[in-house]
């Protein structure tokens, strides 16, 4: 692979339309990318709700979103925002269709992309000037995600998921606890236990429990979701079998405010999903239950962690499927139970 030469590089588009978790887990490659082009304009290319995971990102120059299903209209403005952009670099990280076609209307003399092998429309990797060969042999996703940069001569040897707030969502979640009775000196463990994919979330009465327990332990805890109506009614069946009263923000909280609240926190507890990558990001002690996804991939990128899986057990596992026979429920989660969940909170909190 010809390496492409890094003088005269002024302008770098960043392709990457994936879900809220994975536009965080590229933040490395951000990283990396601002320190061997420090003069160049980085713009990224996201889908619209997930780019608050690289706002206040001093990695990152300008953001664009991309929305679905926007209309004739806004598809033009985004093509001609794009060539305006004037990019002598264009990478798209996902195997994809759209990004390589995006990276092509961006007129960037150098467009990056994962080599299709034969998957996607006809002719798409002649789109390309460099071919990246993305091999998944059970690093992270954000280590992965580095694999893209190799055409630019770039190796990252210790990448970070960076996560950015604001002062303002800061003080509004100060305010929030303080409204609440949870002073400066409260120890807060954070639960989210839902996903708007149900095959990922653990029973609702275990839930429960491992909140009446950290309730127990002295913890002021806190029980969080999306705004989803599913993960709502859910978040609502775990308060009602729960004994004690958790503060319920379910579905109050932006998505910075989430993370201005992790790091507040002493201990996040949930299921695979974005609010456990956004946690680990901002240097919480995270502890996740993972069910058919694998775990190595796409587990919490932090030292301050303890995953509980059936991985080792259950020859399926990791089988990236929507539950057991398309059932939208998880045997290899359902059957962790409380005593696991509980013996990991103290080996991560320590007893006192």
């Amino acid at each position: 692979m010809n390496t492409i030469p890094r003088q005269g590089i002024k302008s770098i588009l960043v392709i990457k339309l994936r879900n809220i978790g994975d536009v965080l887990l590229t933040t490395p490659a951000f990283k990396a990318l601002k320190e061997t082009f420090p003069h160049a304009r980085i713009t990224a290319v996201v889908p619209a709700g997930t780019e608050e995971m690289l706002t206040l990102n001093p990695n990152i120059d300008e953001i664009v979103t991309l929305k679905r299903g926007a209309g004739l209209k806004a598809e033009f403005e985004f093509i001609r925002r794009i060539r305006a952009g004037s990019y002598d670099i264009a990478i798209n990280m996902t195997e994809g269709d759209r990004g390589v076609i995006i990276a092509l209307l961006s007129g960037a003399r150098y467009r990056i992309g994962i080599d299709p092998r034969g998957k996607g429309f006809l002719g798409k990797k002649h789109l390309l000037t460099h071919l990246v060969r993305y091999i998944s042999d059970g690093r992270h996703r954000a280590v992965m995600d580095l694999d893209i940069l190799k055409p630019l001569g770039i190796e990252c040897t210790n990448p970070e998921v960076q996560l950015f707030t604001s002062q303002e969502d800061d003080r509004y979640v100060d305010r929030l606890l303080k409204e609440n009775g949870i002073g400066d000196g409260d120890r807060i463990a954070v639960l989210h236990p839902t996903s708007r994919w149900l095959f990922k979330c653990w029973k609702d009465e275990a839930v429960a429990e491992v909140i009446d327990y950290l309730d127990s332990r002295g913890f002021r805890v806190v029980l969080t979701s999306g705004p989803d109506k599913k993960e709502l009614e859910r978040a609502g069946n775990i308060l009602s079998l729960a004994k004690s009263s958790p503060l319920d923000l379910s579905g109050r909280l932006t998505l910075k405010r989430l993370a201005a609240l992790y790091k507040r926190s002493s201990l996040f507890f949930g299921v695979d999903t974005a609010p456990m990558h956004m946690a680990a990001a901002e240097g919480t002690p995270v502890i996740a239950l993972f069910g058919p996804s694998d775990s190595d991939i796409w587990g919490p990128f932090t030292k301050k962690r303890i995953i509980i899986s059936r991985k080792n057990e259950f020859s399926c596992v990791p089988c990236n499927k929507d539950g057991c026979g398309g059932s939208k429920k998880s045997r290899c989660l359902d059957e962790i139970n409380t005593r696991e969940a509980i013996a990991a909170i103290e080996m991560l909190i320590g007893k006192e």
